[in-house]
């Protein structure tokens, strides 16, 4: 399939906070890309942005970008929430066209919801014939959900060429990077109001769950810690966070305090989670946890989860390897475009 024209490929993260586009530009010395970030309109930190809102963060996107809107027809929209299931099963061996059928049967055992009011795809990783079984990789959403992240698309008469569940972008980014010859890629994802957390080994399965706990919890660790309005807190927040910040982060101020205890929340989760897998297949050890997100921005943050879950945490940006952007004076990327970039590698 081809993006933007015979040589481009776009990858859309619309989350809570804010619309991200990546373009990725093949060339002969490899790729280079554009990227553009809009924040998304919201009434009030907790509530969700209109469609309308959304549509026009996706335009101003391609504004920035120098492209019309149409110029989209056929990207990859990414797919997040808590009602994004994504899970590796096994089946009994049979043909490929049964496993359609098969698979919306087996999925009332894993998806919390009916499966007929979801959307279902599959990725057949293995075919075991000496033990009788398929391994599957099932995403699912249900359809309700997956109308509401086309919805601002369709108001810019915009149609997604590929519909992709962000954990499986995010691994899809981790993959490509410079790191993809480690044994094991573990990527903690932040977003606004919650993160992802993805691993995967080969030949192992594969696992990724949601938290609730992203960049809000911090905003409002800090509002509490120091007394302080939620902008207040927010504003030193993106500051600190931002590419020519003025704000100097120590480890004993009253904000990385604050952040401290709730980071600690965030650590019990990972812990439960590293466990958890370990009942299902061996973890090497050491392994790195690599994060990503607009949080992954602040200074600091990944010495912070290194220290206090005793495991190497590196800051991922996806397109460091990259040859920089096309456009002169235009963003360089970094952490929080890491699953736009996953889904522009589904059909760069």
């Amino acid at each position: 399939m081809s993006v933007l024209g015979s040589r481009l490929s776009a990858g859309l993260d619309i989350g809570d906070y804010s619309a991200k586009l990546l373009v990725l530009h093949p060339g002969m010395g490899g790729s280079r890309f554009d990227v553009a970030e809009v924040p998304l309109p919201r009434p009030t930190p907790d509530a969700p942005s209109p469609p309308e809102g959304i549509a026009q963060a996706v335009a101003d996107c391609c504004t920035a970008l120098g492209l019309g809107v149409r110029a989209l027809r056929g990207l990859t929209l990414g797919l997040s929430g808590s009602d994004v299931i994504v899970k590796q099963i096994s089946l009994p061996i049979m043909d490929d066209g049964e496993v359609p059928g098969a698979l919306r049967f087996e999925a009332r055992k894993h998806l919390p919801f009916d499966p007929q009011s979801c959307m279902i795809d599959y990725q057949l990783l293995a075919r075991l014939p000496s033990e009788k079984r398929l391994e599957l990789l099932l995403a699912a959403v249900p359809q309700a959900s997956l109308d509401r992240a086309l919805a601002p698309l369709k108001l810019l008469g915009v149609d997604a060429g590929i519909v992709d569940a962000a954990p499986l972008a995010l691994t899809n980014a981790l993959s490509r990077g410079s790191e993809r010859d480690t044994e094991a890629r573990v990527l903690l994802d932040f977003g606004h109001a919650g993160s992802w957390l993805t691993l995967y080994q080969r030949g192992r399965p594969y696992f990724s769950r949601r938290l609730e706990f992203g960049g809000l919890a911090l905003t409002r660790a800090i509002a509490a810690g120091l007394r302080v309005p939620f902008e207040e807190a927010e504003e030193w927040k993106l500051e600190a966070g931002a590419d020519d910040s003025s704000v100097r982060v120590s480890a004993d101020s009253m904000e990385s305090q604050a952040m401290h205890k709730a980071l600690e929340a965030l650590t019990d989760e990972l812990r439960r989670s590293f466990s958890y897998y370990r009942t299902m297949a061996p973890l090497p050890e050491p392994f790195t946890l690599w994060i990503s997100g607009g949080t992954a921005r602040l200074p600091g943050i990944a010495a912070e989860l290194s220290a206090l879950l005793d495991v190497t945490t590196c800051v991922f940006d996806p397109l460091e390897s990259l040859g920089g952007p096309t456009r002169e004076g235009a963003t360089a990327g970094g952490p929080q475009f890491a699953q736009a970039y996953g889904l522009a590698l589904r059909v760069a």
